[in-house]
């Protein structure tokens, strides 16, 4: 039988993992010196953990619903 959470779990982290390597590819393709690096990649990186932590909390409240 179809399982919807199931689904939607499945379909959560493949997003995630998706983001995560869209992130890291376009970095690794950006030329900029080493300190607008680290800020750059510092920037990313809290954005990434506040949508994971959004994203988290939504698969939440459709896994209890």
């Amino acid at each position: 039988m179809f399982d919807r959470k199931k689904s939607f779990s499945n379909f959560a982290w493949v997003f995630a993992v998706g983001a995560v390597a869209g992130a890291a590819a376009a970095l690794l393709y950006a030329p900029m010196t080493g300190r607008k690096m680290q800020k750059k990649v510092s920037d990313i990186t809290e954005r990434v953990i506040d949508k994971v932590d959004d994203f988290k909390g939504a698969v939440k409240r459709v896994a209890t619903a």
